[in-house]
């Protein structure tokens, strides 16, 4: 099972979360779509097998809840576990890399 997380402010970034879980799907996995904003406790997030992790871009920088969200929840155990980033973007489309970027140094273990 897959975590597909996301912020979206505009609904953009969330079409796009709804279609990379749907992907997830297609390939005969299981996959469940989470706004950041649901996830209290990183023991919401132990459970599954992998996560993708979605933003839009702002101002060159991915949104400041999803950077938030990265950091507090830095000490989640994902050793061994694909995770994945993507973006919404209208001018330079920074944030999938600021995510995984973000994604190697707080989640040194992650087999991304």
């Amino acid at each position: 099972m897959y975590s597909s997380l996301y912020f979206s402010l505009t609904g953009n970034t969330e079409k796009m979360a709804q279609y990379v879980a749907e992907g997830v799907r297609f390939s005969g996995n299981k996959a469940i779509l989470k706004k950041t904003s649901e996830i209290k406790l990183s023991n919401d997030l132990e459970n599954y097998d992998g996560y993708i992790f979605g933003s839009p871009t702002y101002h060159r920088e991915m949104a400041e809840p999803m950077k938030q969200f990265l950091f507090w929840h830095e000490k989640l155990t994902l050793k061994g576990k694909p995770a994945a980033a993507f973006g919404s973007y209208t001018h330079s489309g920074d944030a999938p890399a600021m995510i995984f970027d973000t994604m190697q140094y707080v989640f040194n273990d992650a087999a991304f």
